[in-house]
């Protein structure tokens, strides 16, 4: 057990990632969001006892297990490459939100659905870059994420806290989230319209998924549940631009609804073939492993794209190198490329056979999986075919 009160104003991640963890355990949190040694021995300052009752989770560290091992081999590479962003990445993510403006103004002047329409596909593409901000230390291109109607403060408990560490299980935050839409998890009570129902109402519900998750965040405001935060007024300010430089409100708020509309529709289609849904992935239910490594367990709930691994534009906005984004979630997505060869090296080690799958795989894999009421009752790992 550790008293974190006085390092909270000195974290060098910032001050949300542990006010937010206070009073539980972030053992998996600490283990893959630090990669070298220098975060334990600092720790030790703020020990305060042992703890002599188990922990609630099955996951484990063990020094000579798959996810240590790996981030042993990476440390010398990392030392050499750095685990921060390049100018690369930074221009591309500063890109994208430029173009989005420029998107954005020309379709407020000319009053085009169509340019709208491409805003929000850009506002989409800026949201999945800024997902890989927000997962590292405080810094301004995590906001870019705000400036749709999802939240980077809540994304970074939700999505890097809650589903980096369990994902594909029930403390997933992003499984409880789709339901009751979407029942990724095995179960025989599932009805045929749960099963089936989503080939048809996803279309619309995805037009409007982000708007629904604005709402939600603004009614836990407005009963207390949340703090408003200085980033949250983002996508209206958009709106009040908008607003002043067209004839009227309606039409301004016509042209932020369709923008907002076609980003929530492409966020969501991208998100969910991102590489977590087939049945041939792991899922709460399924079999588990009878010794839980918390790296392999990563692995069992994840299946990377081949088309956009190791592509560093077609990965950054399409949530690519998904599991090596899952074992080292503050590393910068433009470093991950070169850690493939000591992950496959440690893959073999291990006797795991990564293989990539095709995009086209996970896009019937996410229907496949809905579908499915059946729980996988052979151990998890890789599958030699998804079929």
């Amino acid at each position: 057990m550790y008293d974190l009160t006085h390092f909270v104003d000195i974290h060098p991640g910032g001050k949300d990632w542990i006010r937010s963890t206070r009073g539980t355990d972030i053992t998996e949190l600490f283990e893959c969001y630090h990669i070298t040694d220098k975060p334990y021995a600092l720790l030790q300052r703020y020990h305060v006892k042992d703890v002599t009752t188990p922990r609630n989770s099955p996951y484990t560290f063990h020094t000579d297990g798959f996810y240590n091992t790996f981030k042993r081999k990476i440390q010398p590479i990392l030392k050499e490459i750095g685990r921060g962003p390049t100018n690369t990445i930074l221009l591309l993510q500063d890109g994208f939100v430029m173009t989005y403006v420029l998107l954005t103004l020309a379709a407020t002047l000319t009053h085009s659905y169509t340019f709208a329409v491409l805003a929000g596909l850009l506002l989409c593409l800026t949201m999945i870059g800024a997902h890989n901000f927000f997962h590292q230390r405080d810094n301004f291109r995590m906001y870019y994420f705000d400036l749709s109607l999802l939240s980077s403060y809540d994304w970074r408990i939700t999505h890097g806290i809650s589903h980096h560490v369990y994902p594909n299980t029930i403390y997933d935050h992003e499984i409880a989230l789709l339901e009751p839409f979407f029942h990724f998890l095995p179960s025989p009570y599932k009805s045929l319209v749960l099963r089936y129902g989503s080939w048809v109402y996803e279309q619309p519900l995805f037009l409007v998924a982000l708007m629904l998750e604005g709402l939600k965040r603004l009614l836990g405001l407005l009963l207390g549940w949340g703090k408003l935060r200085p980033e949250n007024f983002l996508p209206f300010l958009q709106f009040l631009l908008m607003a002043i430089l067209t004839p009227s409100i309606l039409v301004a708020l016509k042209l932020w609804v369709i923008i907002h509309m076609s980003c929530s529709y492409s966020f969501s289609v991208i998100g969910l073939i991102a590489g977590h849904h087939h049945p041939n992935i792991y899922h709460h239910g399924d079999c588990t492993r009878t010794r839980p490594d918390w790296g392999l367990s990563q692995l069992d709930a994840i299946r990377d794209r081949g088309e956009v691994a190791g592509n560093l534009f077609l990965g950054l906005i399409t949530f690519g190198d998904h599991t090596l984004h899952h074992l080292l979630p503050s590393v910068d997505h433009s470093k991950l490329a070169r850690l493939y060869p000591v992950f496959l090296d440690t893959c073999r080690q291990f006797g795991v056979p990564f293989r990539f799958v095709t995009v086209w795989e996970m896009f019937k894999g996410k229907y496949l999986q809905v579908a499915n009421n059946t729980p996988n009752l052979e151990p998890p790992g890789y599958k030699g075919k998804m079929e």
